[in-house]
C-alpha cells in the first residue's frame, strides 16, 4: 500500500518524493531600477538563485477561485521552501517569462514541506 506524507517523511507516494517531482529550472529575478541621465529611470531585472521546480498550469476552478490572486494567475510553481521569490519578481523558465503575483504555503504542511508560486505568464508577441 503506498504511504502518504505525515510530519517530517519526505516520501509522497510509494518510491516518489517530493523533489524526484521538481523536473524544472527556473530563474528568479528581480526588478532594480537605476536613473539615467534624463531625469529618468531604466528598469532591469537582477538573476537570482536558480532553483528546481515544477509548473503546473492552473484549472479553471483554480482561475475562477474566490480570492485574487488565483484570479490573475495562470499557472502555479511547485518548489521547495528555500525559494526567495515575492510578488512583482519574475520567474524565467527557458524562454518563458512569468510575473509572481502570490507565494503560498499549504496550510497543512510543516516547514518540510513546499511553497505554490502562483504565476502569470507574459506573452511578449502581443
Amino acid at each position: 500500500m503506498s504511504s502518504m506524507v505525515t510530519g517530517n517523511e519526505k516520501s509522497l507516494v510509494g518510491d516518489k518524493t517530493f523533489e524526484s517531482l521538481l523536473v524544472g529550472t527556473f530563474t528568479p529575478q528581480t526588478a532594480t531600477e537605476t536613473t539615467d541621465d534624463q531625469g529618468g529611470y531604466t528598469k532591469a531585472w537582477v538573476d537570482g538563485t536558480d532553483f528546481e521546480g515544477r509548473l503546473s498550469q492552473l484549472s479553471v476552478s483554480e482561475r475562477m477561485a474566490q480570492d485574487k490572486e488565483t484570479a490573475i494567475a495562470s499557472h502555479k510553481i511547485f518548489c521547495g521552501t528555500d525559494v526567495d521569490v515575492d510578488p512583482d519578481d519574475r520567474i524565467v523558465l527557458g524562454t518563458r517569462v512569468f510575473i509572481v503575483v502570490g507565494v503560498q504555503r499549504p496550510s497543512n504542511l510543516t516547514t518540510e514541506g513546499h511553497l505554490e508560486v502562483l504565476v502569470k505568464e507574459i506573452d511578449y508577441d502581443l
